[in-house]
C-alpha cells in the first residue's frame, strides 16, 4: 500500500502493545508475530491511536525531534509502508 501526506491512516486497534524500557512492544493476533519499536517509531504508534493525516503526524515529528521535512517526511513514509504490509495501520 502506498500513502501520501494527504491521507489519514489509523492503527489496528486490535493489536496488543506494552511499554518496555521506552519502547513499544506489540503482538499481532492475526499475524501471531511479535513487533518491537524504536523511540520514534513508539511516538508513531501512540500518535496513530486515533485517526490522523500523515501530513499533521509529520509535523508533530519535526516539532518533537531535530529533523528536516525531506528525511522526516521519506523516513515515516517508508515505516507506514512497513507497518501496513504487515496490517499494522490502515488507511482511513
Amino acid at each position: 500500500m502506498t500513502f501520501t501526506p494527504e491521507d489519514t491512516i489509523h492503527r489496528d486497534p486490535k493489536m496488543l502493545s506494552s511499554y518496555m524500557d521506552n519502547e513499544i512492544v506489540m503482538m499481532s493476533i492475526e499475524n501471531g508475530e511479535y513487533y518491537g519499536l524504536n523511540e520514534i517509531g513508539s511516538r508513531i504508534w501512540e500518535l496513530t491511536e486515533k485517526p490522523i493525516k500523515i501530513e499533521d503526524l509529520i509535523s508533530k515529528l519535526m516539532d518533537e525531534y531535530e529533523v528536516d521535512r525531506e528525511n522526516c517526511m521519506k523516513d515515516t513514509m517508508e515505516f507506514l509502508d512497513k507497518l501496513a504490509e504487515k496490517k499494522l495501520i490502515v488507511k482511513v
